[in-house]
């Protein structure tokens, strides 16, 4: 494990190749990635502790990178600081910020959408490739047990968003692509507030289905209808008071 001493500090008219590499800060990246990978993934409970000294102890560090990996997560909205308490797991969203977050991914997606279906031969085959690797990681998720399963998880989670990337790409526009990515992070917190996301993985890719269909019959319209059910669907189950969980999960 790299150390977190800077090896050099850039002075008045050295070049920049001259400059050694900041070692310290490449550790910062490599706590940040680490910790964001159990935010995300459910492995930290809703308002747990997140003691600098207890983390340095246990990455075998000093606390300064842990420092400003906490620091740089809290933007996140995964973690928050609070007097006298320090880091802390943010507390799960509650029903109005998630319908609230919800219907701002239905602003800046339909607008990606919209502008994607100018050109939907373009975005058909990108959009059927996301659709085929949502589908291979929906059946792997209903094999019993696997909603335990972390990778499987991952990977459902994962194709998932990779199909409404799909459509963002296809936007051509970065502003948007940047506004419903930045939402990313809250909709990870609305994942493990309500555990939906592992129990209405064959909802969610059906109404993916009707969306890719209204693609390949190149019919705006009617893709805008699929998207609009599709999150008004999400938004329902998200905030449903006890989702139901199948007797094998």
């Amino acid at each position: 494990m790299p150390t977190d001493t800077l090896n050099a500090v850039p002075s008045a008219g050295r070049g920049l190749s001259q400059i050694a590499p900041l070692r310290s800060r490449a550790l910062v990246d490599e706590v940040y990635d680490l910790l964001l990978d159990m935010l995300t993934s459910g492995s930290l409970a809703a308002d747990a502790p997140l003691g600098i000294e207890t983390l340095a102890r246990q990455m075998k560090i000093s606390p300064t990178p842990i420092r400003e990996a906490l620091a740089r997560l809290e933007h996140t909205g995964l973690i928050r600081r609070e007097a006298n308490r320090g880091y802390r797991v943010a507390p799960p969203l509650s029903v109005e910020q998630m319908t609230e977050l919800i219907d701002a991914r239905l602003v800046f997606e339909r607008g990606a959408l919209e502008r994607a279906m100018r050109e939907p031969a373009e975005l058909l085959p990108d959009l059927e490739e996301a659709f085929s690797q949502h589908e291979a990681a929906t059946a792997a998720l209903e094999e019993p047990g696997a909603v335990r399963d972390h990778d499987k998880v991952h990977d459902y989670y994962a194709s998932d968003w990779a199909f409404h990337q799909a459509i963002l790409n296809h936007a051509h526009n970065r502003y948007i692509d940047r506004a419903v990515n930045s939402l990313s992070f809250s909709f990870h917190r609305m994942r493990q507030t309500t555990s939906m996301g592992t129990t209405d993985a064959p909802v969610a890719l059906a109404e993916h289905g009707q969306i890719l269909k209204a693609v390949r019959d190149e019919d705006p319209a009617a893709a805008l209808a699929a998207l609009n059910a599709h999150l008004g669907n999400l938004t329902t189950r998200a905030t449903a008071p006890e989702p139901s969980v199948s007797p094998d999960a």
